[in-house]
């Protein structure tokens, strides 16, 4: 007699794997973070699959949403292509340091950084001034506050059409050394949490590295897209992706990515990033509160 071993898909809701994707490609996509964020409280807390096999999915559905968004991106000259392969030298190793230490760590420890990971992420949305700051002497040709420290800033200076001020924005990159270190704790970020490394890509690049909020996303996008193949692949090493949990994810994200990319070109996203900072702070105390084994 066989016995059939239990799979996470068992008793799975395949259209609310969809909407999730759906949802968390939007968000993402508009966001520049990926949107794990979103689909790895979703899969643990209301689908209940093992944080694990969350992360390991959520990576993979990142692929496609990075994919698809970096793409319309790229196309559009949003990403700064230089500064991204530039940082996926340090984020790739971190990357793969991240799933090699979260194949040793314990859920409920992940559930808790994820938590404190959460409450930062939400942190940077809730404050729109910091991060969607525009200098308005972009319209002169340059970003007064980006001044290029050294011939490799300065090499990476780029340039884009912006839908929404309907100018040329132009700007240069500086603190380079800053945004390298930045970057590999983003790669480790990446795999450890199944985050795509964007909620600390967007404001390293905008914050630090002195890149236009909308350069930062598209450029974020383009790295998480090699970033999360790393790690993804690390856990398919051991065995936490199932290909009939990720079919329906990313339907769903491949669908929500070309929405959010279309919000992120016409608006600000100032009202859109308040809203998902007030639900990731919910989501971060229902970790916490798994995490306590209170739920």
């Amino acid at each position: 007699m066989l016995l059939c071993r239990a799979t996470p898909l068992d008793g799975l809701n395949l259209w609310a794997l969809g909407g999730t994707g759906l949802v968390a490609g939007i968000l993402g996509s508009a966001l520049g973070v990926g949107g794990g964020f979103l689909m790895v409280p979703i899969l643990t807390l209301a689908l209940g699959l093992p944080i694990k096999v969350a992360i390991a999915s959520s990576l993979v559905a990142i692929v496609a949403n990075s994919c698809t968004a970096a793409g319309i991106y790229t196309k559009a000259r949003l990403t700064n292509i230089r500064l991204g392969l530039l940082l996926e030298t340090v984020t790739i190793p971190g990357a793969i340091i991240g799933g090699f230490i979260a194949a040793v760590i314990a859920p409920s420890i992940l559930s808790a950084i994820f938590g404190l990971a959460l409450i930062y992420a939400a942190y940077t949305m809730l404050t729109p001034k910091q991060l969607m700051y525009e200098d308005n002497s972009s319209a002169n040709g340059s970003m007064a506050r980006n001044i290029a420290t050294d011939n490799l800033s300065a090499s990476l200076a780029n340039s884009y059409y912006d839908q929404n001020l309907d100018k040329i924005v132009t700007y240069k990159v500086n603190r380079t050394p800053a945004g390298l270190v930045a970057g590999f704790f983003s790669g480790i970020l990446s795999s450890l949490l199944g985050i795509g490394g964007g909620v600390v890509n967007v404001p390293v690049t905008h914050l630090i590295m002195g890149v236009p909020i909308k350069a930062a996303i598209a450029t974020s996008t383009f790295i998480i897209t090699i970033t999360t193949a790393a790690g993804a692949l690390i856990y398919h090493f051991h065995g936490h992706i199932y290909p009939f949990i990720i079919a329906p994810l990313v339907i769903g994200i491949i669908i929500g990515a070309r929405i959010g990319v279309e919000l992120t070109q016409r608006a600000g996203g100032i009202l859109l990033r308040r809203i998902f900072g007030v639900f990731l702070i919910i989501i971060a105390i229902l970790m916490f509160l798994k995490t306590a084994n209170v739920i």
